[in-house]
């Protein structure tokens, strides 16, 4: 299972855990595991998080291939140029 770290504002929907476990092959797919477990978690997630995976940030982390030790950072959308 991938590690997936929320910020703040995502803990309401886990009954304020920080760190919870989810299982996918992607990114999305943590995504909809974690909607399943924590419902409106995902929807909240889709609507404006990047994600650092493993040290790296991803403004679109949907279809990003994750391993059962990955770690995500789900993170304020990165903007600006």
């Amino acid at each position: 299972m991938a590690t997936v770290h929320l910020m703040t504002q995502h803990r309401a929907f886990t009954g304020g855990e920080a760190v919870v476990q989810a299982n996918g092959a992607t990114v999305g797919q943590i995504i909809d595991d974690l909607e399943a477990t924590y419902p409106g978690l995902g929807r909240a997630l889709r609507a404006g998080s990047s994600a650092g995976i493993d040290g790296e940030i991803h403004a679109d982390p949907e279809y990003v291939r994750v391993g059962v030790d990955t770690e995500i950072y789900f993170l304020a959308p990165v903007v600006g140029g």
